[in-house]
């Protein structure tokens, strides 16, 4: 029975979008160094943009040249034929969850292969929960360097057809689906950070200028039209958080405790903007006294 290849790694791209996920990082930090600039008082601005622009600059050039050069080994290797082939059935096969966390992995002849849709590789990585075609007793010839597949063929009569794999893969997520709602720690987790989320943008919105400094390090007199755009965009975050908590209350059916526990759990993250908020007016406040000291210094010399 022939061969039908379902992988080739001459016909997969190089990941490079992982490496240019940095790149979203460097223009941060070049924005901040221009507001740093553009407004002298914006000096801890300039200096979080360069620290910005200098460590996402080195590791976006570090992850590109180690996938990078990974990804050439592989199709160097391919190309030169410097690689070994394993011909029989798929044993040990542990596929991976639609949500990821563990790596899919089988093995041929003893010849143990593992990969994950979630990691960048440069051979095959397409798990079966992902629409892969690997299943338990599958024939397949695998062609491999380094213990990446650079050539993976299956039986002709044994492939699972593209709807097959698609309903595999669908089944797979509903199943997810169904783990995450039932799951009573995340569910009291999301519970609680919706809670949270909706007292944390009020607080953005009953001391709206306060919460202004975070984004803005010039203190009040703020121009009108700051001023509009600020509270608007506050007033939006209130409102979508509050639209979040009721989704998250309607979207399944939950007991008195289950809210109580969403409510605890809420503390948590209403602690860690409390400690933050109050250690950023702490420090105003004492900025503001040694700023007002200054000229008293200055007047009694």
């Amino acid at each position: 029975m022939p061969y039908v290849t379902v992988f080739e790694i001459t016909q997969k791209p190089f990941q490079w979008w992982f490496g240019a996920f940095g790149l979203i990082f460097v223009v941060i930090g070049i924005a901040f160094v221009f507001i740093g600039k553009r407004w002298p008082s914006q000096k801890r601005a300039k200096i979080t943009g360069y620290f910005m622009l200098v460590f996402a600059s080195l590791w976006t050039l570090v992850v590109f040249a180690s996938t990078f050069a990974e990804y050439r080994k592989c199709t160097e290797a391919y190309r030169t034929g410097s690689y070994a082939v394993v011909e029989g059935n798929v044993e040990n096969f542990h596929p991976m969850p639609y949500e990821g966390h563990q790596d899919e992995w089988f093995s041929v002849q003893g010849v143990r292969f593992c990969y994950s849709d979630y990691g960048v590789q440069a051979g095959f990585n397409q798990s079966a929960s992902h629409g892969g075609p690997i299943r338990q007793g599958l024939p397949v010839r695998v062609a491999y360097y380094d213990g990446q597949i650079l050539r993976l063929e299956v039986h002709a009569d044994s492939l699972p057809s593209s709807s097959e794999r698609s309903a595999y893969s669908m089944t797979e997520q509903d199943k997810w689906a169904q783990r995450a709602q039932k799951d009573p720690v995340l569910d009291h987790m999301n519970l609680g950070f919706a809670f949270a989320v909706v007292f944390i943008t009020l607080c953005w919105n009953l001391d709206w200028q306060h919460y202004m400094r975070y984004w803005i390090r010039r203190g009040p007199p703020y121009g009108r039209y700051w001023q509009w755009g600020f509270r608007a965009f506050f007033l939006s975050n209130f409102v979508g958080s509050v639209v979040y908590l009721v989704q998250q209350i309607l979207h399944k059916h939950r007991v008195t405790k289950d809210f109580e526990q969403g409510a605890l759990d809420s503390l948590i993250w209403i602690g860690f903007f409390v400690v933050a908020d109050g250690f950023f007016r702490w420090w105003l406040r004492r900025k503001k006294q040694s700023s007002a000291s200054l000229p008293q210094a200055a007047s009694g010399s």
